[in-house]
């Protein structure tokens, strides 16, 4: 108990930490970018195509994401790396339906038909979130093992090199600033997959399996396995994927409704994502802490799979789910060879 608590506290300190630089390093260039186009700009990228990118990487991954297994033997790899890409596969039909939804937007709101590069720009954000999906797979093998500080490298310095050219392209061409919003995300994205890409094949084949589990490229491809996919975890991950949806809907619904019912301009909308960065800095840091303590916790004492029965035949294993709730039968058997029966006077 003592070492999943001390991996959870290490765990948290670096995420808390990394969560404060990259909220202060957005709050910098935000400011950059505010005294160079106008707040149009700002509400459109930040509040409408952001939410685009949010809403596809959201409903593609982070049911997954709240589903970590523990893996122990390599036929469990191969069910859960088949899971992944199956997960990634639904996430291009997502993208292709935002995709359009969004340009059925620009043609019913006269607004964006009057700001440049608006198409250009939803088009590389849809991109921007299929590229770092190609990353998910890596992403996902190392929070099986435990090794969260290269997540939190990684998408420290993509956050600071991507969102950094971003903002220094958009105030030396603000009359693009539509269009480099769109390359800053692309940018962001490639650095995060190609950074797990290159740290894996860096590696040796001994340190791979113990960061990644896997050892060769070869490995993250689909198998033909039987059966293609661990049925309880899909069940879990759908059952990750309904309760997401409320989340989501509870913690930005007033975003999809200020875009599909125009309640606000798009200056109004600028005006709301400045209010929103500087207010909702520590509630959020606070509860998105609590919210990934209690992940890691749970994650890492309860365990989904069953013990290796083969360990000692004196000893008769369950599944860690039923731990509390199913009685060994060698105690049942020694509670009634022990039993005597009660005398007549009590004794």
């Amino acid at each position: 108990m003592s070492f999943i608590s001390s991996i959870i506290q290490n765990e948290t300190i670096k995420n808390l930490i990394s969560k404060i630089l990259f909220y202060l390093i957005n709050l910098i260039f935000n400011g950059l970018i505010l005294r160079s186009i106008n707040l149009n700009i700002i509400g459109l990228a930040n509040i409408h195509l952001e939410l685009i990118y949010t809403t596809i990487l959201f409903l593609t991954r982070e049911s997954l994401r709240h589903n970590v297994p523990k893996l122990n033997n390599i036929h469990s790899v191969y069910h859960y790396i088949n899971l992944i890409w199956f997960i990634i596969s639904i996430g291009i039909s997502f993208i292709s339906f935002i995709f359009l939804l969004t340009l059925f937007i620009r043609m019913n709101s006269s607004n964006i038909l009057l700001i440049p590069y608006y198409n250009q720009a939803c088009f590389m954000y849809a991109c921007a979130a299929f590229i770092e999906l190609l990353s998910e797979p890596f992403y996902l093998l190392i929070t099986v093992t435990r090794n969260y500080s290269i997540n939190i490298y990684i998408q420290f310095i993509a956050s600071i090199i991507g969102f950094g050219l971003q903002t220094y392209l958009i105030i030396n061409n603000p009359e693009c600033s539509l269009y480099y919003y769109g390359i800053g995300y692309i940018i962001y994205s490639l650095i995060i997959t190609l950074s797990y890409y290159i740290y894996f094949l860096k590696q040796k084949k001994e340190k791979r399996r113990e960061l990644f589990i896997i050892s060769s490229l070869s490995d993250l491809l689909l198998k033909p396995t039987s059966p293609f996919v661990d049925h309880k975890l899909v069940n879990n991950t759908l059952k990750f994927f309904k309760q997401g949806i409320s989340i989501k809907i509870l913690t930005e619904g007033e975003k999809y409704l200020m875009i599909f019912f125009n309640l606000i301009s798009y200056e109004e909308q600028g005006i709301y994502h400045i209010i929103y960065l500087l207010t909702n800095i520590f509630p959020r840091l606070i509860f998105s802490t609590i919210e990934q303590i209690s992940l890691n916790y749970f994650q890492q004492t309860f365990s989904r799979t069953k013990l290796n029965e083969n360990i000692s035949q004196n000893y008769f294993f369950i599944q860690d789910d039923q731990m509390l709730v199913k009685r060994r039968k060698d105690d049942q058997t020694i509670s009634r060879n022990n039993y005597q029966p009660p005398t007549p006077n009590g004794m």
